[in-house]
């Protein structure tokens, strides 16, 4: 019999599905896949199916087929990994990238092996599960190879910034922003990879209301548009953080006016998914600074529109959120309400803020049909998770926010 073979027996006897025996790990298509010999598993992969079984691990692993028997390899690994990924399956793209990962790791294939790792941690990062993710990366950023070369190393250290703000842990973010940034100094100016290490820095130092530095960051990226060897991509990416900023600053002028220039370069042409990131993100921060015009409704329908072709859960999650906030901008809470009870269904996975803007909204929801009780919690709940992470301006607004609206 094969791995597969045995795997789907034991699952049975047990009266586990194969999304169960995943166990929100491994993709029911992978469990498939596996199922049906047309992948073998990992060594972590036979450990995570031993424990869900209540099996030994030697013995799983020991089910595992010789060598000759898989017809696969490593370029066709590599190739199914991908192909994953650019279907934006990324629960599959994460274990077949793990499985090409331990492939190149077993052939001493370093490039391949780091490669594979960081497509599993981005897999990881899009799915929400930011834990695994971070796991992921402290192995790259580990490793000789990530060391050696200062583009690699930035790259890692970018996203497990990146994480660490979407966790709500901002001074760690900023710490890691830094270190990118560092470590980004030998690499050329307006490299791609030099550009995000200062993105991070930025974002991160927003989100913890240190303004005026992240002004000062974001004016030297406000410059990248009058250099003409700077890809259109990244002079977007540069005017949307630039904005963010100064939203948050209260200049809506300059918010609104780097946004359309970020809009000008970042089209669904150029990147499907970024294109409908920016317009979700940028329908939001608008709200947020009080703008509630056609401008916003145009943004939320061009991200509607290309979620619809290319976006995950998690992505769909907080599309839902922002029409919600523009319902509650509007004081249309009947309309808010479902959506805001549909993320509530599924908030494990949200970045902080997005946690805290559900809490936010939920209690102006229940402000306005006067459940005091309910207000006092919600706002209580996202207040509590800016100050827990750091963001003690905003956790302050949003407490007198819950004065003005509570006896």
């Amino acid at each position: 019999m094969t791995f597969g073979e045995k795997l789907r027996e034991a699952r049975i006897a047990k009266g586990l599905t194969q999304n169960e025996v995943g166990g929100g790990k491994y993709s029911t298509s992978y469990v498939s896949l596996l199922e049906r010999a047309q992948r073998q598993p990992t060594p972590a992969m036979t450990r995570h199916f031993a424990g869900i079984l209540g099996i030994d691990a030697e013995l799983v692993a020991g089910w595992i087929d010789p060598p000759e028997a898989n017809s696969g390899g490593l370029s066709a690994a590599v190739l199914h990994a991908n192909s994953a990924w650019n279907l934006k399956d990324q629960a599959l793209a994460a274990s077949e990238a793990e499985y090409a990962a331990s492939l190149a790791k077993e052939q001493s294939n370093t490039v391949v092996w780091w490669t594979m790792t960081a497509v599993q941690a981005d897999a990881y990062l899009a799915l929400g599960r930011f834990g695994e993710a971070a796991a992921t990366l402290d192995e790259l950023l580990k490793h000789p190879t990530t060391l050696t070369q200062p583009e690699l190393q930035v790259t890692v250290l970018a996203r497990l910034s990146a994480i660490k703000r979407a966790t709500g842990e901002l001074e760690s973010a900023i710490a890691l922003a830094r270190s990118a940034t560092r470590a980004a100094a030998s690499l050329p100016q307006h490299s791609a990879t030099r550009l995000e290490s200062g993105y991070v820095l930025v974002a991160a130092l927003a989100v913890r209301g240190n303004l005026d530095e992240a002004w000062h960051y974001a004016s030297e990226l406000a410059q990248m548009d009058k250099f003409p060897e700077v890809p259109s991509l990244s002079i977007g990416r540069a005017a949307w953080v630039v904005g963010n900023v100064a939203f948050r600053r209260g200049d809506s002028e300059t918010g609104l006016q780097q946004h359309r220039l970020a809009a000008e370069h970042i089209t669904p042409h150029a990147d499907l998914r970024m294109w409908a990131q920016f317009n979700r993100a940028s329908a939001s921060r608008r709200l947020a600074a009080g703008i509630a015009d056609d401008g916003v409704d145009q943004c939320i329908a061009n991200a509607e529109l290309g979620l619809r072709i290319s976006g995950s859960s998690e992505e769909h999650r907080e599309l839902a959120l922002t029409k919600a906030q523009l319902h509650s901008m509007r004081g249309d809470y009947a309309a808010a309400k479902p959506l805001l009870l549909e993320v509530l269904e599924q908030a494990s996975g949200l970045e902080f803020e997005a946690a805290g803007l559900l809490q936010h909204l939920l209690g102006r929801y229940y402000a306005s049909i006067n459940d005091d009780d309910a207000t006092k919690k919600h706002f209580m709940l996202a207040a509590k998770l800016y100050s827990d992470a750091g963001a003690s301006d905003i956790a302050s607004q949003i407490l007198g926010e819950l004065m003005d609206v509570t006896p």
